[in-house]
């Protein structure tokens, strides 16, 4: 794994709107697209470092038209543990999965 990058979305439309920008961005992969709380879903692609840079930037351009987008990161080279965390998330989740409280 190269990079990790992290979308926070309000609600499962800018959910959706940040995961096919991203992916149509660049070669990206979706690892996780999960609802949390309070309206808020969270996305996490993989890549290499310049790819996920590439699609995180241009769904953050998205969100910002559609008043959606709160926060992103990405996370060059990430260390052993945080690579585990990941796993641990994948494995979890199918690639879309909700929380049951309410929206």
């Amino acid at each position: 794994m190269d990079a990790i990058g992290f979308m926070e979305t309000c609600g499962r439309i800018g959910a959706i709107v940040a995961t096919d920008t991203a992916m149509k961005a660049a070669d990206v992969n979706l690892i996780s697209l999960r609802r949390v709380s309070g309206g808020l879903v969270i996305v996490i692609i993989e890549g290499e470092v310049a790819a996920v840079h590439e699609a995180i930037e241009a769904a953050k351009q998205q969100l910002r038209k559609i008043s959606c987008g709160l926060l992103t990161n990405v996370i060059p080279r990430p260390d052993k543990v945080t690579i585990e965390l990941i796993e641990k998330v994948r494995k979890r989740t199918s690639s879309v999965e909700e929380d049951p409280g309410r929206d």
